[in-house]
């Protein structure tokens, strides 16, 4: 057990030294799963024989690729973030295209790309602002790097399924992805998987000069940060900001360290979220745009995915979900973890096993409506959800759009009237539990009184509502 223990940490040692992922560093429960996962693969019948073909002339390289995979935590899904995408297409993208548009060239990096939907939500959204303006024939090139080699052939591959596209508009789905023969599947269409290419690429490289060259025009690096130690962040950040030309500009996520970047970046704030230029841009940002019918919003509005963070419970009382043991919690991670990796029909058969023995749940009731594979079934947990904490907007939202969807609309806005009253009591900076990043205050501005959306201010977070009527 001891020897174990050592060569945990000098693993955890080895993988902060090349990754920079600090996260590990007392992390050996999870480290010990994944080494016994690649001891596994690898026909390691000890620890040791592990390090060594780790640290072997013609082993490691190979073998480091695949540790790097594991270790990564990928989890993205289309239009994710709702502010920054909003500020995306409302001024970021339109300043970039009418200062570049002498060149008509444009080039975009997306860290820590993941399986793609990155960069390929920029790419479909890039597509239809240079459309709308008719200026199709631009050079557009964009990158999505990530460490994680089984991340980037899913990226290549540009095949989605029912977790990272669920409730992308059908009319939408059928514009920009095409079915697979089974049916279960949509392939990311040609014209949009032309404007990316992807390649491998460790953070890690940026400070001594490695990695893409510059300089990119816009660069986004969201929630990639958060798993180094802050002066690590810092020196990163500024190693991205040296790759911007002159009028870049770079997105961060939500909990990355950025409040000791203000040296060598200025903020632009916009609402929900900031984004980050050189110090040295003496030209302030584009204005936004008028709207017009052919430059409308691409978006409806946002009712992302559950997010990472487990939702806080209510506090115990009739009809709240009283004395759910905490393993729950630990069942639905596993959930949201098999679902993040593409296996939705485990994730949804998980999360049944799981309410089977915690059915007062309100965090497995509310994925086991995500996930449903029909609308009855959706319906129930969202229900469900609503019946154990009335106070749940997400779910709230969730019901509202199935219902508006088969035919209910009259009922959807009163759902939707329902959600903005409990938006209006909290905080609008505090983050909605199973909301993917969205706060309350950002919701809120997207439902009128009526239970009606704010056409021109809808973008999507995540694959949620791209569609025209909430």
């Amino acid at each position: 057990m001891a020897e174990r223990r050592h060569i945990l940490e000098r693993l955890a040692g080895w993988i902060v030294a090349r990754t920079g992922l600090h996260y590990y560093a007392d992390k050996m429960d999870l480290l010990d799963m994944i080494l016994t996962r690649r001891m596994e693969a690898c026909h390691c019948a000890r620890p040791m024989e592990y390090l060594a073909l780790l640290s072997g002339p013609g082993t490691g390289d190979v073998e480091w690729r695949a540790l790097e995979s594991a270790v990564t935590i990928g989890e993205t899904f289309f239009f994710r973030y709702a502010e920054q995408f909003h500020a995306l297409e409302r001024t970021i993208l339109p300043d970039l295209i009418t200062r570049l548009r002498p060149l008509r060239t444009m080039r975009i990096w997306s860290v820590g790309c993941s399986n793609g939907a990155e960069p390929y939500s920029l790419a479909i959204l890039l597509r239809r602002l240079l459309r709308a303006r008719g200026e199709p024939d631009w050079t557009i090139d964009i990158l999505g790097t990530d460490i994680s080699v089984q991340a980037l052939d899913r990226a290549r591959a540009a095949e989605y399924g029912a977790w990272s596209l669920r409730d992308v508009g059908r009319a939408e789905r059928s514009q920009w992805f095409r079915p697979t023969e089974c049916g279960r599947h949509w392939v990311l269409r040609d014209a949009y998987r032309r404007m990316v290419r992807f390649e491998y690429g460790n953070i890690m490289d940026l400070p001594a000069g490695g990695g893409p060259a510059g300089p990119f025009d816009l660069i986004l690096c969201r929630n990639v940060l958060i798993y180094f130690q802050a002066a690590q962040a810092v020196d990163l950040v500024r190693a991205l900001a040296g790759r911007l030309s002159p009028p870049g500009w770079l997105l961060l996520g939500h909990s990355d360290p950025v409040s000791e970047c203000g040296a060598f970046l200025e903020t632009v704030t916009f609402p929900g979220t900031v984004a980050f230029r050189p110090r040295d841009c003496r030209a302030g940002p584009a204005r936004p745009p008028r709207r017009t019918a052919a430059a409308s919003s691409l978006f409806s509005p946002a009712v992302p995915l559950p997010g990472r963070p487990v939702r806080q419970p209510p506090p115990a009382g009739p009809g709240k979900g009283r004395d759910v043991p905490a393993e729950a919690g630990v069942a639905a991670a596993g959930v949201r973890d098999l679902a993040d990796s593409g296996a939705v029909e485990q994730a949804l058969g998980l999360c049944r096993a799981a309410l089977a023995r915690h059915p007062l749940d309100i965090g497995l009731n509310f994925l086991s409506g995500v996930l449903a594979d029909d609308a009855g079934a959706a319906e129930r947990g969202f229900r469900r959800t609503i019946y154990l904490d009335r106070e749940h907007v997400m779910a709230h939202v969730h019901l509202a759009r199935l219902l508006r969807d088969g035919g209910q609309a009259g009922e959807g806005r009163r759902l939707l009237r329902q959600a903005r009253t409990l938006l209006q009591r909290q905080p609008p900076d505090s983050p909605l539990p199973e909301g993917g990043g969205l706060t309350a205050g950002g919701l809120l501005r997207l439902i009128r009184p009526d239970g009606t959306e704010r056409a021109d201010d809808m973008v999507a977070d995540g694959p949620w509502l791209m569609r025209g009527v909430f």
